[in-house]
């Protein structure tokens, strides 16, 4: 039995039940193979929130540009609304983009503070829905012409945004949430061969799919877009309002067979005291209790004579400090990801379309990834484990930088021959290389990100570590509207070439800082919440 079949069906014959976990040997934990688990059921439940939400966000992004550039003009070809020009759009598109990410901190306050991730998510859909329902009432024909347009679709922006951060901040951890099992068990699978299940692999290929089903909802501009041009765009963003509120009604179905993590109402404040004990003990390890105790420095702070302040908490806090280091690289990734959504449109209207929308090879980006992700998860990796190849979270996202940056490199070649070439002259499916490269970068970094917002929070920050994580696209969007003066002719190749630049100099960087062998100590100590056998 080939290493993929053993991987799939061995992961479902091997699912661990919670109550009768069977610890490995240290002899089976450094010898036997390791394969993911089962995926739990009702997860998929949750991610229909995600794929409804995604649904939603791109498809009412995918006809803004001409709503807010063009004017209304019922006899014209190029569909349009407001009439504010390509400037004007293009910041609006930027601000919308970062407010959505920017707002995801909020999100996760609410819900690590006051709600819970279950009652947040519920209450983001009802703030998108609203700001959807203001959408779709001030694009039809009769509000347009009535000078509506613009303040409604202002006030959309602001709610759709706040809602699109309370659902991001907390979709991912109350997914992963919901695989129990914290500790490697030994499990036999068909073929005979002894593995190891490991909750680490488990939630790295959850958040694989979990990003797969991001893709699949991210096609739909395919559909408003045609909307928009062939019929108007109150319905464009109706189709949005009826996904998300689809979504959102079969979240409320699983209600009662979730997970749910209750909120913790000192979370945050909990953290800070002991990041602050840690900077005046000059280190989190001799902010742990049993150092303090050793030192004789215990009565010099009250919280530390508290029953939660633990060992384990001080080195929880540690670790979710650990991957936030990390996310302060993402923002250069990101700034070379946010390229497909605008320059490289640009771009491709220089080439020659031959009855190819200018914003149509945008899709291949999510259509490239809704392949290489399962090819990732059922071919590459399993190979990787069958033949002992540690492919760590560090490398996965250092081999991202590189094939982001590849892609920018090719952007910015392929600028220059549009340049000294003539007009519309190069066909514009040469420009796909780059969109799918930046396709693979995302199956490295930004899953890999989830992963580590996950793994390395504590469980009661998941939601805050993982909005600091979607808050660095935020701080890319901003970059880029810094980058606006260059992002025009004749300047293009070299923004391209900076970038790709700019990729590789980050992603070098970022290794060098987190190499595995420098983190391998906390990798190996910590699965999830399982110790590794002594």
């Amino acid at each position: 039995m080939n290493d993929t079949k053993d991987n799939i069906a061995g992961a479902e014959e091997a699912q661990v039940h919670p109550d009768a976990p069977v610890k490995p040997s240290p002899q089976q934990w450094a010898g036997l193979r390791r394969v993911p688990d089962k995926l739990p059921t009702v997860a998929l439940l949750i991610l229909v929130v995600e794929l409804g939400e995604r649904f939603t966000y791109f498809g009412l992004s995918g006809p803004i540009q001409n709503y807010i550039n063009n004017p209304y003009d019922p006899s014209s070809d190029l569909p349009g609304a407001l009439g504010r020009g390509q400037a004007v759009a293009t910041a609006l598109g930027n601000f919308f983009k970062f407010w959505a990410y920017a707002s995801t901190v909020i999100g996760a306050v609410v819900a690590d503070q006051y709600l819970g991730k279950f009652k947040a998510i519920l209450a983001a859909c009802a703030v998108y829905i609203v700001g959807l329902i203001i959408l779709v009432a001030t694009s039809t024909p009769t509000a347009i012409t009535s000078g509506a347009g613009f303040g409604g679709l202002i006030a959309a922006m602001v709610t759709i945004g706040l809602g699109t951060g309370g659902i991001k901040a907390n979709v991912t951890p109350m997914c992963a949430e919901q695989y129990r099992n914290s500790h490697p068990v030994v499990r036999t699978l068909k073929s005979g061969e002894e593995v190891l299940v490991d909750p680490e692999l488990t939630v790295q290929r959850l958040f694989m799919w979990f990003y797969w089903v991001v893709n699949i909802g991210a096609l739909s501009p395919l559909i408003t877009v045609n909307v928009e041009a062939h019929h108007s765009f109150w319905l464009a963003y109706l189709i949005p309002l009826i996904a998300i509120i689809i979504s959102a009604g079969v979240f409320i179905s699983g209600q009662k067979k979730y997970v749910k993590v209750p909120p913790e109402g000192s979370a945050i404040v909990d953290a800070l005291r002991v990041t602050n004990i840690a900077i005046k003990e000059k280190g989190f390890i001799n902010a742990t209790p049993s150092a303090l105790r050793e030192s004789g420095r215990e009565g010099r702070y009250a919280f530390a004579s508290e029953v939660r302040y633990t060992n384990k908490y001080v080195m929880d806090v540690m670790r979710g400090l650990s991957s936030c280091k990390m996310f302060l690289f993402f923002p250069l990734y990101f700034i070379c990801w946010i390229q497909i959504w605008n320059n490289l449109i640009s771009q491709a209207g220089e080439m020659a379309l031959h009855g190819t929308p200018n914003d149509l090879l945008q899709n291949l980006d999510p259509i490239a990834l809704c392949i290489f992700i399962p090819f990732l998860d059922m071919v590459v990796y399993p190979l990787f484990r069958k033949y002992r190849i540690d492919f760590d979270p560090v490398t996965r996202i250092f081999v991202g930088f590189l094939f982001a940056s590849v892609s920018m490199i090719y952007a910015s070649v392929l600028q220059h021959y549009i340049y000294n070439s003539p007009p519309k002259s190069i066909h514009v499916w040469i420009q796909a290389p780059a969109y799918i490269l930046v396709a693979f970068s995302e199956a490295f970094i930004i899953v890999t990100g989830l992963e580590l917002a996950f793994t390395h929070a504590p469980k009661n920050l998941r939601s805050v570590v993982s909005a600091l994580f979607w808050l660095t696209i935020g701080v890319a969007a901003a970059i880029c509207i810094a980058l606006a003066p260059v992002s025009q002719d004749p300047y293009l190749v070299w923004m391209y070439g900076s970038l790709g630049i700019v990729g590789f100099v980050a992603g070098c960087a970022f290794y060098a800082c987190f190499y595995p062998k420098k983190t391998k100590a906390i990798e190996q100590e910590v699965i999830i919440e399982g110790q590794a056998p002594a």
